[in-house]
């Protein structure tokens, strides 16, 4: 039997207001970073068209189920990334200049938690408690109930690690459906940046985004963060000849 849509489609639509205030708290920190690169013209009004550009798209983001599934806010950055790239291509500038944008923003983001504070969230991340909602919620995933949702399994290693694997990803699914797919290479960065400064460790190679059948988040606390190759030279303090970050 096909999954079906369980909701009303305007969710989204009907928290336009705070939606957008969310992008416009993104567009404050992107603003300094665009302007040291393009000039504050250029970023002013890049951003603002970016803004109509995710208003336009919010009746066709991907519902997953609301504030019941932890990803709903993947799908609205997600909207806030796809609104940035259409306004920037545009203007000549491809989707790997985009995502640079996108992972500066996020960088300055996490370099603002205070270092104490970063590690005992990335040490919460390996708790019991987050264990069992993951699991919880992976298995709902399994259901099938949104057809646009993500659909993946918990898989618990030692105390220290465990592994998300998703067989279908609603970022993905969002970039297909928008026409984005340039997008999809970079689908991961968002998960590198925060291990990167929580120490979470995680080996994410393997994604539907570069073609791969399932995608594959390993954590392991206290390792060093894996850059894919993908993002090498995009995330901050990285080149083509790095691997790995602390």
């Amino acid at each position: 039997m096909a999954a079906m849509r369980t909701s009303s489609p305007n969710y989204y639509q009907a928290r336009s207001t705070k939606m957008l205030r969310g992008y416009d708290r993104f567009a404050a920190r992107a603003l300094p970073v665009m302007s040291e690169r393009y000039g504050e013209p250029f970023a002013r009004e890049v951003l603002a068209e970016a803004r109509r550009e995710f208003e336009a798209v919010l009746p066709d983001l991907s519902y997953i189920g609301g504030r019941a599934n932890y990803f709903t806010p993947v799908i609205v950055v997600n909207g806030w990334v796809i609104g940035l790239f259409r306004a920037m291509s545009a203007r000549g500038k491809d989707a790997r200049e985009v995502i640079r944008i996108c992972a500066a923003v996020t960088d300055v983001l996490f370099a603002s938690i205070p270092t104490p504070l970063a590690r005992l969230l990335g040490r919460l991340g390996f708790s019991s408690v987050m264990k069992r909602a993951l699991r919880r919620q992976a298995k709902l995933s399994e259901l099938r109930r949104f057809p646009e949702d993500f659909v993946y399994r918990f898989k618990e290693g030692g105390e220290d690690d465990w592994e998300l694997e998703f067989s279908e990803c609603a970022v993905n699914k969002l970039y297909d459906a928008q026409n984005v797919r340039e997008l999809k290479p970079f689908c991961n960065f968002f998960d590198v940046t925060y291990s990167r400064y929580l120490g979470m460790g995680i080996d994410a190679h393997q994604t539907i985004g570069l073609g791969c059948d399932t995608c594959r988040l390993r954590y392991k606390h206290g390792r060093a963060t894996a850059i894919p190759a993908a993002l090498q030279g995009v995330l901050p303090g990285t080149d083509s000849g790095a691997g790995a970050d602390a």
